[in-house]
């Protein structure tokens, strides 16, 4: 796909994993849907990566109960060109996104993006994109810590402080070589090993991922507290 300067001669799927629940927000309703400029939350993304001119094809994983509401979403704003399924979401956000990589029938490369952060960027999409073509497996966007970090052990003690210039809190998007994202959840599905976000999955493969500078207000809409980030 072409945009500027910018040429991915590749064929690029992305996936809105917005399957959550929402616990922590203590709504009764999944968080993905909580009205946001008078959309649901989980649009913010969908809507970036519809207008890209790098994604070719996007895969949308919700909850089971919320299909025929995001199938009737998708068709009032004329998505479907684009949105090619929407399927029902695992018992955990991993097997949400695995439930979507096993949807695609062939691509070269794969966005990975929470449906819960609203504030994706057309340059985050952009560059993870050219780090993959140039030869990494994956990239990630993220910011690095501000505040100096301790590690602790199940007392509550410190027991270290690590050089913080070399820690950094990761966000999405994460994009992949196709092959290699699939065969890291296939290997994990296989030994049973349960990560917190899909490039700790192709790091375990020995798998060389590049980190990407985002921006601090890339956040994921988790607790109540964090609706503040969307006034």
């Amino acid at each position: 796909m072409y945009c500027g300067k910018s040429k991915i001669e590749k064929k690029v799927s992305f996936i809105l994993a917005a399957a959550g629940l929402g616990k922590r927000m203590g709504l009764d309703y999944p968080k993905q849907f909580f009205e946001y400029k008078g959309e649901p939350l989980f649009y913010s993304s969908l809507k970036i990566a519809f207008e890209s001119t790098f994604i070719d094809e996007i895969i949308i994983v919700t909850n089971e109960e919320n299909i025929e509401y995001m199938n009737n979403f998708c068709k009032q704003k004329n998505l479907f060109s684009k949105v090619k399924k929407i399927i029902k979401g695992g018992e955990e956000r991993q097997n949400s996104v695995y439930n979507g990589i096993k949807e695609i029938i062939k691509t070269d490369y794969v966005i990975i993006q929470d449906g819960v952060r609203p504030f994706l960027k057309e340059e985050y999409i952009e560059k993870t994109l050219a780090a993959v073509d140039s030869g990494y497996d994956g990239a990630v966007v993220g910011v690095k810590v501000k505040d100096t970090v301790k590690l602790i052990d199940v007392d509550n003690e410190i027991i270290s402080t690590p050089a913080r210039d070399f820690i950094v809190l990761v966000h999405t998007p994460q994009t992949f070589k196709f092959e290699v994202l699939k065969g890291a959840h296939e290997e994990a599905k296989r030994r049973a090993i349960i990560a917190t976000d899909d490039a700790m999955l192709v790091e375990r493969m020995d798998k060389k991922v590049k980190f990407i500078h985002g921006d601090y207000d890339n956040i994921k809409i988790t607790t109540q507290e964090d609706l503040k980030y969307l006034k």
